[in-house]
């Protein structure tokens, strides 16, 4: 197991805080979930493998694993915020398009309103034709 920091494939990549937690030091402040997770795991690896409870193989393959289910951590919540951040959209642009609705039943803004509902635009201007304007 690289005493580097880095990974046994040699690309570069280190955990946020595995230098620390590769001798045994306290969690750093301002960690995300899976950051945190991975520092805990890799401070057990380590400690393990220091006190050859595991082989260096043994540890190198545990961090290899690691590694993937932390990217796959770490895609799922960028995920999530991007499902966040469409939903507030959805929701402020949705509250509008009604707003449009009660106060003008026109059926350019009842289009405009099942539009936003379907995620094909949001304060833009709809044609009730479905041409584009120029």
């Amino acid at each position: 197991m690289p005493m580097s920091g880095q990974n046994s494939n040699d690309t570069g990549f280190e955990f946020p805080g595995e230098r620390i937690a590769m001798q045994g030091g306290e969690i750093p402040d301002g960690l995300s979930l899976p950051d945190q997770l991975a520092f805990t795991a890799l401070r057990n690896i380590y400690d393990a493998y220091h006190k050859k409870l595991i082989t260096r193989e043994m540890a190198a393959a545990e961090k290899k694993r690691l590694r993937r289910t932390y990217t796959v951590a770490q895609e799922s919540l960028a995920f999530q915020d991007k499902l966040a951040d469409h939903r507030a959209r959805q929701l402020r642009d949705t509250e509008s398009a009604k707003t449009a609705c009660r106060k003008n039943p026109t059926p350019e803004n009842a289009l405009r309103l099942c539009n936003v509902l379907d995620g094909l635009g949001g304060l833009h201007e709809t044609s009730l034709h479905g041409s584009d304007p120029g």
